[in-house]
């Protein structure tokens, strides 16, 4: 095996375990974190986002490990068969070929589990405040949480059918399949019922083309070749596993050979078996080695016994380089069962072809999905902050899958042929220009397939004329049956007096034709493509992995260090990502200035100023975050959401009290005692609600609005709710209260709560958080000291406690019980009336 194919593994499974391990670390953050780091989203959501990032790291390390695995026996194969491809793949080795569906629950399942994840996450982080506000927008997002549903039906049918017809196989008669020869053998299933329609079977070679990279690359199919036929009831024999579907194809004699040579060009040999039964029909599909040998190379096709043939006039001249884009089929095609073309004959004799409008359904409707998806960015580009020319970008490329849909759906098309010329129309809503070419001017007429997508049994077909003089004109399009249009094109020969040629050419978007699919070269010396060290791939893949790790490590130092900030009791010298302004004191003229601006312009520049301790922004800033107009409209940008933290951490009351309206006002919340009394019923009411719920009932509480009924909900929720998390929320809000009462709650949740984060989270609202004087502070002195001499205490537990100490006092004592109660017999009674004699709003912050 190469290199490089060992450094690709090594490289997919390290690119994938910072996604496992940083999913992971965020998903048990967002489940441990105290509520301040998440104060605006919801921690489940935020964990099953992290899970969700696991998941994928997992996969992508699973399939590192298992494509490595894989990988290995392949090229083990290759080098034992160098001249046989048709043994390089186990199953085909075993003279079998295993279903390509056998693994297609897994995959629904996958995605129905992630699909769900991403949907849940989503919808209860942004579904709650749009109900509270009776937005519109909400139905949109709860129609999103439904999508999964699709995804589940699918893996409850895979799952069905696997379970319904076993581990199906396809049983050769022969290995390889040779051009010129038959393809035959016996389907092993499970069928449970009767088939009465019998087994349809189809046999295609299919080309498979990938254009684009990254993340806009397309996985086309074109179907060269196909013949199909069905398989009777009464002809199925009992096999291994219960029942046998006989196979029997005959393969042109210049049919090209299966070749994975080349990933983005591939030819592949499918076999699509299909029966219509009771419950959940069978649908099978399996790729078969069609491979020229020396002795197939040899036979004539005469010998094979085949009239038709769809690739060349005869395997030499395909080996000869001749392009099968120009190469015909003059077999003859018979008329669908079903045609959407309706043909008649005009008054003067001539034949008429009519394609009414919307006659690919699956197409039309494919783009009308994308039509309303690329539209409705559209508008949410418009109606959002983005720049406007985004909007109008947008919208100018919106034409074109208007102008497609449009065309598909109420589009259509007519021929007339007859009198020495064939007449072709164009029409749309009643409007279009007939297109007259004489027979003397046509080359020929061509059934044509553009890449239309990974499905290569439902493409789109156009029928054109190519001139003379090198033009091709369009005469139909959008025709959802290969038979239907190589049919029509036959019928038009015909008429026109031109050699019958109704194969299907493979088109670019302008009619030009691609080149052949890419062949072994048959020779006793020819060798398989094995993997090749590439010393350049190798560097650029360290170089592109060592970037990526830099930037995990980085987020993951970033979280990191914000979580210990956030659960931390002393948070120091928190760090702005941009440069902070220092700001004169606000005169008049600055204020008619800040008038001006935006919102939320406004309260950012008022509220770093009264950061700054200017009482005249702080009162200025008071005033307009308590108006009705501006609630809800000041959003947590970057800026605020630093601003939000600092003024958290102020050293004055006052914009401590600011910081809660701020969270109030940007939450939807008025200070009034309506809103206080929804807030009570949505904790009660609104299990996903109840944690945020009560973290800004404190805050309301704290701010003067119906304390004597908050405060016994509050006490309610701290003491006996059974969620932890919204016990934490609750000594949250507890914080903003202010009130001695609360305080004693406080502690009494830092030395009995059963969770050790309620206790921190209590403890650090003890000593240092919330909106507390540092008189009330000192009260809890004598606690905290008995706390830390009481030998049933943790170590925790009197760490915490004496961390608490030092954050009350100021004092930088030992951690030591006895010196701690010296010190309080000593000095603390003078400590607290130092605190009663200094200005009220002053607390113990960072600035």
């Amino acid at each position: 095996m190469g290199q490089a194919s060992k450094a690709g593994a090594v490289f997919l499974f390290v690119f994938g375990l910072p996604f496992f391990g940083f999913g992971l670390f965020f998903a048990f953050a967002m489940l441990s974190s105290s509520p301040a780091i998440h104060k605006s989203g919801d921690p489940i959501a935020g964990a099953i986002f992290g899970f969700v990032f696991a998941l994928i790291g997992a996969g992508l390390m699973f399939g590192a490990i298992y494509g490595y695995q894989k990988l290995k026996q392949e090229d083990a194969s290759k080098r034992a068969n160098p001249g046989a491809p048709w043994l390089w793949r186990s199953d085909w080795a075993n003279g079998k070929s295993l279903s390509l569906t056998r693994n297609s629950a897994i995959g629904w399942w996958i995605g129905t589990i992630l699909g769900s994840m991403i949907a849940v996450s989503v919808v209860i982080t942004a579904l709650p405040p749009l109900l509270r506000n009776s937005d519109p927008k909400a139905l949109i997002l709860i129609g999103f949480c439904l999508l999964p549903l699709i995804p589940l039906v699918g893996a409850l049918r895979a799952t069905i059918r696997r379970e319904r017809y076993g581990e199906t196989y396809f049983e050769f008669s022969s290995l390889p399949f040779s051009p010129g020869r038959r393809v035959s053998g016996q389907i092993q299933l499970r069928l449970p019922t009767l088939a009465p329609h019998g087994v349809d079977l189809r046999l295609s070679c299919i080309r498979r083309i990938v254009t684009g990279s990254g993340k806009e690359q397309t996985t086309n199919e074109i179907v060269l070749w196909q013949d199909q036929k069905n398989v009777r009831q009464e002809t199925l024999s009992v096999g291994p596993l219960g029942t046998a579907i006989p196979v029997d194809f005959g393969v042109p004699q210049d049919a090209y050979e299966t070749n994975h040579d080349k990933v983005s060009d591939q030819l592949l040999w499918i076999l699509v078996a299909k029966a219509d039964v009771p419950g959940v029909d069978y649908s099978d599909k399996f790729e078969l080695p069609v491979f020229r040998t020396e002795a197939s190379a040899g036979s004539t096709a005469a010998a094979a016994n085949f009239t038709t043939s769809g690739f060349a006039p005869s395997f030499s001249s395909a080996a000869a380089g001749t392009a099968p884009a120009f190469e015909s089929d003059s077999s003859e095609v018979s008329a669908p069962r079903n045609p959407k073309v309706v043909v008649s004959m005009t008054d003067d004799g001539s034949t008429e072809f009519f394609f009414p409008a919307f006659r690919n359904p699956g197409l039309t409707l494919g783009l009308f999905a994308f039509t309303v998806v690329w539209t409705g960015v559209v508008y949410f580009l418009a109606h959002s902050q983005a720049p406007w020319f985004f909007a109008v970008v947008f919208a100018v490329f919106d034409l074109i899958p208007i102008y497609g849909f449009l065309q598909s759906a109420f589009g259509s098309a007519r021929i007339v042929v007859g009198k020495g010329k064939i007449i072709s129309w164009h029409n749309m809503f009643g409007v279009g220009a007939p297109c007259e070419i004489l027979f003397s001017d046509i080359q020929a007429v061509v059934a044509g397939m553009g890449l239309q997508g990974a499905n290569a049994n439902r493409g789109s077909y156009r029928v054109q004329v190519q001139t003379k003089d090198g033009k091709n004109l369009s005469l139909a399009d959008n025709i959802s049956d290969r038979q239907e249009a190589r049919w029509v094109v036959g019928e038009i020969e015909k008429l026109a007096g031109l050699k019958t040629d109704t194969h299907v050419a493979l088109q670019d978007s302008f009619g030009h034709d691609y080149s052949r699919p890419p062949q072994r070269q048959m020779s006793a010396t020819s060798r398989p493509t094995l993997t090749r060290p590439n010393k350049m791939a190798a560097i650029l893949g360290t170089a592109i992995f060592l970037m990526w790790m830099g930037f995990v490590v980085q987020k993951m130092n970033t979280v990191r260090h914000t979580t210990s900030a956030q659960r931390s009791s002393a948070v120091t010298n928190l760090h702005s990502g941009s440069a902070r302004i220092t700001y004169a004191p606000l005169s008049d003229e600055d204020v008619e200035r800040i008038q001006q601006l935006p919102i939320q312009k406004q309260a950012e520049e008022l509220l770093e100023r009264a950061i700054e301790h200017d009482p005249r922004a702080l009162d200025l800033f008071e005033q307009n975050i308590e108006s009705a107009d501006r609630l809800g409209k000041i959003k947590l940008t970057e800026r605020m959401k630093e601003l939000e933290r600092r003024s958290e951490y102020s050293t004055d009351l006052r914009v401590r009290y600011a910081n809660a309206d701020l969270n109030l006002s940007m939450d939807g919340w008025q200070r009034t005692d309506e809103a206080a009394d929804k807030l009570i019923e949505r904790a009660r009411s609104d299990a996903q609600y109840r944690a945020t719920a009560v973290y800004f009932m404190g805050m309301m509480a704290g701010r003067g609005v119906a304390y004597d009924r908050i405060y016994p909900a509050l006490l309610e929720y701290a003491k006996h709710d059974p969620s932890e998390g919204v016990r934490v929320w609750a000594v949250e809000g507890m914080r903003y209260l202010g009130t001695d009462e609360a305080l004693d709650q406080l502690l009494d949740s830092f030395e009995n709560d059963p969770s050790n984060l309620v206790r921190h989270r209590a403890g650090c609202n003890v000593s240092d958080c919330g909106n507390f004087k540092r008189a009330q502070r000192m009260r809890m002195v004598p606690y905290l000291i008995s706390l830390t001499q009481d030998p049933g205490t943790t170590p925790q537990m009197r760490d915490w406690s004496f961390l608490a100490l030092h954050e009350i006092t100021d004092e930088k004592l030992a951690n030591d019980a006895s010196v701690w109660q010296n010190w309080y017999d000593q000095h603390g009674n003078e400590k607290l009336v130092e605190f009663e004699k200094t200005d009220w709003w002053r607390v113990r912050g960072d600035e």
